[in-house]
């Protein structure tokens, strides 16, 4: 048990303490000078905020769900007639697979696994 916690709750049990006395000062008949009706106030303030207390300190916190990796699927649509060409690295010319093309902050990057160079894909105008 944290150490909040069992400060909460023993404050909470002076409060409610405090309270009963109260209570009982509030009933008592040689209460002369004070009127019990302020008395009994005060009692019920101090039992309610001591309960209140109490099921705070003794209340599970709720559990922290824990951080889940997050996969994003982008689908693309291509439109009209396709060519499906095979790539090959502009600096050394080698083939590319799959497996070299990723997608960082939505852009398209090629790595090659032959000679090491990266760079971006970027699209050539259709007209």
């Amino acid at each position: 048990m944290s150490a909040g916690r069992v400060v909460g709750i023993v404050v909470a049990g002076i409060l409610l303490l405090f309270g009963v006395l109260w209570l009982l000062a509030a009933t008592s008949s040689s209460a002369e000078n004070a009127s019990p009706g302020g008395r009994f106030v005060v009692g019920i303030i101090l039992l309610v905020m001591g309960g209140l207390l109490l099921f705070a300190a003794v209340k599970k916190p709720a559990k922290i769900e824990e951080e889940k990796e997050l996969t994003i699927v982008q689908k693309i649509e291509l439109p009209g007639d396709l060519r499906l060409e095979e790539m090959k690295c502009s600096s050394c010319g080698a083939k590319l697979d799959k497996d070299s093309i990723t997608v960082k902050a939505g852009a398209v990057m090629v790595s090659c696994g032959y000679c090491g160079s990266q760079y971006k894909v970027e699209e050539e105008p259709k007209w």
